[in-house]
């Protein structure tokens, strides 16, 4: 059964290519349109590898929803990257550093994504798949 990923975006576009991405890495992915959804979601089923988790949302944003993860003990271990695109923003808001929380400019594409996915999972994704990564077009 492959490892799953939870995908928290409010644009339907970046769901789609995080989701993407995901899945040429062998990743099965679970997709949710802000914060309070992935709350949801999490809170019923805590079984996720990683959370790609947008920074500006409705309901709950980013940062809320990592101060929860990081507050559970059955989610706090949980890698997420902080996706944006916002260029300028370098920092996690306050969040204090933990080492499972990663930052990845979702503006710079595909392949920022990809590394991001790599890092956050300590992996080699290109020995995931010999597909070819998606393009964005």
């Amino acid at each position: 059964m492959p490892q799953r990923v939870l995908i928290v975006d409010d644009e339907e576009d970046a769901r789609l290519m995080i989701s993407a991405v995901a899945g040429t890495a062998g990743f099965e992915t679970v997709e949710a349109c802000d914060g309070r959804e992935a709350l949801d979601i999490l809170q019923e089923d805590a079984e996720f590898a990683l959370v790609i988790c947008d920074k500006m949302m409705p309901r709950l944003d980013g940062y809320e929803v990592v101060r929860y993860m990081r507050g559970d003990d059955r989610l706090k271990d949980i890698p997420v990257i902080m996706s944006t695109a916002d260029r300028t923003t370098q920092h996690l808001g306050g969040l204090a550093p933990d080492g499972k929380t990663h930052f990845v400019n979702k503006a710079s594409g595909v392949e920022s994504m990809r590394q991001g996915i790599q890092r956050a999972l300590g992996l080699d994704l290109a020995d995931k798949s010999t597909r070819e990564m998606p393009t964005l077009e």
